[in-house]
């Protein structure tokens, strides 16, 4: 080991950002610990292809022949800046984040480290979850003898096999429909093709949907003691039907109450915090999108506010010191929602789910009240805590009232908030007091006004952000780390547009999903990518090798991709006839314009 002039050792520290570099740096200097630290950005490396793999080299469906890699330098400044600094003395300390991309990011690290020092040359490894002092001094004192393979090689895994199949649908469908119309790009992935799939979806349901009418009777009645509240009758489709029912409902100016039923609800409280139900929430809360919230969301973990957000765990583990997040509950604004925090016990309501990487979400140090997006991020995360370890859970009254009319039967019904629990702290989705008055059986109610009204069947909605990742989650497409980025590709790439808090498909975009699942729907549909996420988790626990995973996963879409190479000239027929000599944003708005339903 290598050591200074006083005989410490001395370390060199490569973390993973600029801003949690500081962090640390911070720490051992005021620890006296002889260290140099600095940081990548990031990927130093991009895997790529072998040499004469490029574009018009060969066919693209050559590509799924590959199976050695080559790593091409993508940050010459982060890569010059290592090599200078493992000149000098020091044994190595990845402090990467915590989970398999930041492990395959600390093994290129490692490998330039290792040109430099030899094959052998040892390193550590500093595990952390977020840039707090203690939990850092806590990791320094912690150190690892090496990475974890495991998820290297499912981080590698799914680089790969992402290069792979990217580049060979990709430059199929962009070389033939380049034959027919010029396009800069058409651009295929097995998780954004599934993503745009579910906005297609859900626009041909939309477009497909024929409205159909029904009526129901409706009436505003009040109490003898004078309370008014609404009722209303089932719908009924039948207009012949309807007309008899409001035939002896007209007129009428008392109703009879059938019977009045209460009873209590229990709303429980939110689980700890994961990354899929931060950014579903946030992204209703704030308008924005979830790939602008997630990067909120890493800034307030850099810079030592809340703790690492890329987590697939809503459980507290048995030793999670709380002690911490509470001292920042306790220093914020938001103390005086909480009361004597000294007499309050930490009891989480706990999920299913553990990543085995990190801990749920949670506040470190109080984010000021200066209005911005980071102090609303902040905000929730610390609400969210604080509803799910200090509070309990909330009750509701929920009452139902049946009531004669003539022929109908009219239901009425109400809510009203008894218990307020977590909701003192956590009300950004409360329920609504919508009480009616406590009624009994036999009880007279005047009729201060009826009417049949007709209304016609609505289309499903289009799906907002919130709603396609909580599609996406649902169906494996990606993964907690990179789900956010989805929907701002193919947004990007000219194949969706988002209006107000809504996806609508461009005409390109109606056109791929059309065409490729005519061909099989298996290339826009979730579940060959679940297959391949399971792959994944296969390697990240060692149950398959990366070897036989990325074997077994290629081979199915190799198969697809012969499908789609078979039917290509039909396909780039398609996507050439939705390309027009305007750019990708006017096209979207022209789709937008013709299909506002």
């Amino acid at each position: 080991m290598s050591v200074g002039e006083g005989g410490e050792p001395r370390y060199v520290v490569v973390a993973e950002k600029p801003s949690v570099a500081r962090s640390i740096a911070r720490l051992l200097r005021s620890r006296d610990v002889n260290a140099y630290v600095t940081s990548v950005r990031g990927h130093v490396f991009n895997a790529d292809f072998p040499e004469g793999y490029d574009w018009n080299s060969i066919s693209p469906s050559r590509l799924f022949s590959v199976r050695e890699f080559r790593n091409v330098i993508s940050d010459e400044r982060s890569y010059r800046e290592l090599e200078k600094a493992f000149k000098e003395d020091g044994v190595l300390v990845v402090a990467t984040d915590n989970d398999p991309e930041g492990e395959l990011i600390g093994y290129e690290i490692l490998s330039i480290y290792r040109a430099s020092k030899g094959d052998q040359a040892p390193y550590k490894r500093m595990r952390f979850n977020s840039t707090n002092p203690d939990e850092l001094w806590r990791a320094w004192n912690n150190l690892e003898d090496s990475l974890n393979t495991k998820w290297v090689m499912k981080a590698m895994l799914r680089q790969h096999f992402d290069l792979v199949t990217g580049a060979a649908f990709t430059r199929l469908l962009t070389k033939e429909t380049r034959k027919c119309q010029n396009v800069r790009l058409i651009s295929w992935g097995s998780c954004q093709s599934p993503t745009l799939g579910f906005i297609v979806k859900r626009e041909k349901e939309i477009m497909s949907f024929k409205p159909q009418p029904f009526w129901y009777v409706w009436a505003k009645l009040k109490t003898k003691e004078g309370e008014e509240l609404e009722a209303r009758s089932e719908s009924m489709k039948d207009a012949e039907m309807a007309g008899a029912v409001w035939k002896s409902v007209e007129g009428q100016k008392m109703a009879r109450v059938l019977s009045y039923d209460e009873k209590e609800v229990t709303v429980r409280r939110p689980l700890p915090l994961d990354t899929d139900a931060l950014l579903r929430d946030l992204t209703k809360i704030t308008g924005h999108s979830a790939a602008t919230l997630l990067s909120v969301a890493e800034e307030l973990y850099a810079e030592g506010y809340s703790s690492y957000p890329r987590t697939e765990t809503n459980r507290f583990r048995y030793d999670f010191d709380f002690g911490e997040p509470l001292r920042a509950l306790a220093e914020s604004d938001l103390s005086e929602l909480l009361g004597d925090l000294g007499r309050m016990k930490a009891e989480p309501f706990n999920g299913r789910k553990d990543d085995g990487a990190h801990p749920p979400i949670y506040p470190i140090k109080p984010y000021p009240k200066d209005g911005s997006l980071k102090r609303k991020v902040w905000e929730y995360i610390a609400r969210r805590f604080a509803a799910n370890v200090l509070f309990g859970d909330a009750r509701l009254k929920e009452s139902v009232a049946e009531i004669s009319v003539g022929k109908a039967t009219l239901k009425a019904s109400g809510t009203v908030v008894t218990r307020k629990g977590f909701l003192e702290v956590y009300g950004y989705f409360m329920p609504k007091d919508s009480p009616i008055p406590k009624l009994s059986p036999g009880d007279p109610l005047e009729v201060v006004e009826s009417r049949l009204i007709e209304d016609r069947t609505k289309p499903p909605p289009r799906l907002t952000e919130a709603a396609l990742l909580g599609l996406m989650e649902k169906n494996r497409i990606g993964t907690d780390a990179t789900r956010a980025e989805y929907p701002k590709i193919i947004t990007e790439r000219g194949y969706a547009v988002k209006r107000g808090k809504v996806f609508y498909p461009t005409e390109l975009g109606m056109r791929l999903v059309e065409a490729l699942s005519g061909v099989d729907e298996r290339l826009v549909t979730p579940d060959t990518r679940k297959f391949v996420e399971e792959f994944m988790e296969m390697v990240s626990k060692g149950t398959k090798t990366y070897e036989e995973c990325l074997e077994q996963a290629l081979k199915v879409y190799e198969e697809l991709y012969w499908l789609c190479e078979a039917n290509i000239e039909r396909i780039s027929e398609a996507l050439a006839g939705a390309l027009r000599p305007v750019n990708y944003k006017r096209a979207a708005n022209h789709f937008f314009q013709s299909n506002s339903t």
